[in-house]
């Protein structure tokens, strides 16, 4: 009997059988063009590989003309995607999963300069320009019928193309969920006001794509069950238009919030502020007024023992993962051999989202990475067979953090002798700090798979309160020597820094220092601002000093979104400041305005970053043939580069 049994049931939707209740979220894939590409059949592949019942592609537009926001976003009105899309198809039967693609239309969100010749963007209302500047025409109902009928014939193409549902896009800010809101339906005619109203137009949608489409198609609709802003849809509203599409969609898919409002975006997306699951209730809520379809829901998924309390509670029927694949693709086929506690876990740092968040990011980069997987966005280098190394080697890991471990577990798992030491008694000290942070908890589960993968990897022997040294080296003679020994504090030339009241920001956790009542932070970077703000919700008076414009610049822009609105609930802050002097009862400093000020403290720590150590071991090169250098050791920053570097460590030895 499977350990999930309510998250491993079969579903049987129309003529379809569904082998388990876990559906991947609409992912778009890595590319820099709007077409199917090998890259894509590999990464969609990958999940149905990994075990999920139902594999999603991510956003295809349905009208060129009008509805176009992205570079990369494929369009199913040119029939060019189609080779491509039916080999995406056939990768994902390939290992027994449904094939489904989300359907999307901008509405007043398009962008004027991707459209097609004769091209406008249009919208439930007129507006004088919308976010790219573009004038938005106010749809009639000859513009209904047209997107009805492209949202109907993009259903068939995808068909056609082997699909077995269609996602309809019905929230998230889009021309559907535009209709529902009244952030962007002002309409008095019968398409605005009463949710039937409302509901009018998206309706259209729903059935024509059933006329068009025929029975033998599973539809789902995905939705923003609420916007969480004022004006913006309500549960109860959407609790009302549930009870409209019962019946008329096969499986209604709740999710929330809306891109009218850039900031809710930390809800779509649900960054470490949020419960996992945050969406839950509100499925719920429209489970128990539905009768006929089924309910699914997103939002932050990442355990499946979480899952399968929410099945088994009967709050919704399925559940849908998105960052989570990205994490660990494997994730459902190892719950169901009762190796959960191997899953690699999401930490929901909001890197891969971020990376695309195009027009608030300089650029989107057309490649998908995950700060915890270092294989994701190498989807073709991935699936080429790999020769077995020429020669296994012996392999010497100095340091246990995420990218010494990483390098470990590679490295060993292509058939290496590998030792991994690290000189405290447990792997990954120096992130330590996150078991401190209520907010970090997702990295704390991180790492905890991190160190069972480690224990568990074949080749691989750990050695604990082992410090790697010139003697250490010369006794073990090993072909290949990994330094991941980590970075160490930049500590800045400011008058003062030898008071009592200083510490580094890493003694919260190294030294276990406790801070005051009145805190000054001196550096406003993303570690400065976190810890800061875990302070203040402790109690704490905290102000963090920072020289440049802005806090947490280095921070995924979501998850900055998110934290400058915590912070600024709950700390000071001096932008564009200069530290003068530390002094027995606090910090001097010139604000923005060119003003003196003395900040009072009781406590101060130094938050002005980490610097990478790889000079301190020089030594080392001569005691060993092959010196490799990762993660902090080689450049102080993020997980990300932490756990790509230990990976090309292991898979190029």
């Amino acid at each position: 009997m499977s350990i999930y049994p309510h998250l491993f049931a079969p579903l049987h939707i129309r003529n379809f059988y569904i082998k388990n209740r876990i559906e991947s979220a609409p992912i778009s894939h890595s590319g820099g063009v709007p077409f199917y590409t090998r890259e894509a059949q590999e990464m969609y592949s990958t999940f149905a590989k990994g075990g999920v019942g139902i594999v999603t592609l991510g956003e295809a537009g349905v009208h060129s003309q009008t509805g176009h926001a992205h570079p990369t976003m494929p369009h199913l009105d040119d029939t060019t995607v189609l080779p491509g899309l039916i080999q995406t198809v056939d990768a994902i039967h390939k290992w027994g999963a449904l094939a489904s693609i989300e359907l999307t239309h901008s509405g007043n969100r398009a962008k004027g300069s991707l459209l097609t010749e004769g091209g406008f963007v249009m919208g439930p209302c007129a507006m004088e320009t919308n976010l790219y500047g573009d004038p938005v025409v106010e749809m009639d109902e000859d513009m209904m019928n047209m997107v009805a009928d492209a949202f109907a014939e993009a259903a068939y193409l995808a068909k056609f193309a082997g699909c077995d549902m269609i996602n309809i896009h019905g929230g998230h800010g889009w021309i559907i969920s535009q209709f529902l809101s009244d952030l962007d339906n002002h309409r008095t005619d019968q398409y605005g006001g009463c949710i039937e109203n409302k509901a009018r137009f998206p309706l259209m949608i729903v059935d024509r794509i059933r006329e068009k489409c025929g029975n033998d198609l599973i539809i789902e609709f995905r939705l923003s069950a609420e916007e969480g802003i004022p004006g913006g849809i309500t549960i109860d509203e959407t609790v009302e238009f549930a009870k409209l599409l019962d019946g008329k969609v096969d499986i209604i898919h709740v999710s929330a919030a809306t891109f009218h409002e850039t900031a809710t975006a930390s809800r779509m997306f649900p960054t470490v502020f949020y419960p996992r699951g945050c969406n839950v209730e509100n499925a719920a809520k429209i489970k128990a007024v539905t009768k006929k379809s089924y309910v699914s829901v997103v939002g932050g998924l990442n355990d499946p023992d979480h899952m399968e309390s929410i099945l088994a509670d009967g709050k919704t029927d399925m559940v849908v993962v998105g960052r989570q694949m990205m994490a660990d693709p494997n994730w459902p086929n190892k719950a169901k051999k009762g190796k959960a506690d191997e899953i690699i876990k999401c930490i929901r740092c909001e890197t891969c989202i971020s990376a695309g968040f195009i027009p608030h990011v300089p650029f989107s980069s057309g490649v998908l990475r995950c700060s915890v997987n270092p294989s994701w966005g190498r989807e073709y280098e991935n699936t080429r067979k790999e020769d077995k190394p020429e020669q296994l080697k012996k392999v010497l890991v100095a340091g246990g953090g995420p990218s010494g471990m990483e390098a470990a577990i590679t490295a060993a798992r292509r058939g290496h002798n590998v030792i991994l030491c690290e000189k405290s008694d447990h792997l990954a000290a120096n992130l330590d700090y996150a078991k401190q942070i209520s907010f970090k908890q997702d990295i704390v589960a991180f790492l905890k798979s991190m160190e069972v993968n480690v224990r568990r990897t074949p080749n691989l022997e750990v050695r604990l309160n082992t410090e790697v040294t010139e003697e250490l080296i010369q006794i073990e003679g090993p072909d290949v020597l990994i330094a991941a020994c980590g970075a160490e504090p930049i500590l800045p030339p400011i008058p003062g820094l030898d008071q009592p009241i200083v510490h580094h920001i890493t003694d919260l956790y190294k030294k276990n220092v406790k801070a005051g009542q009145k805190v000054v932070i001196i550096g406003g970077g993303l570690a400065g601002c976190e810890e800061g703000l875990s302070l203040a919700w402790e109690g704490k008076d905290v102000s963090i000093v920072e020289m440049k414009p802005e806090l947490a610049k280095d921070a995924p822009y979501i998850h900055w979104k998110h934290l400058l609105s915590k912070l600024s609930e709950s700390v000071t802050s001096y932008c564009s400041a200069k530290v003068q002097a530390i002094e027995a009862e606090g910090v001097r400093i010139v604000d923005a305005g060119g003003n003196e000020r003395k900040l009072e403290a009781d406590t101060v720590f130094i938050a002005t970053g980490m610097r990478a150590t790889s000079e301190r071991y020089d030594t080392w090169h001569d005691l060993v043939e092959d010196i490799i250098f990762v993660g902090d050791c080689r450049r102080s920053s993020k997980i990300l580069d932490a756990m790509r570097t230990g990976y090309c460590a292991g898979m190029t030895i």
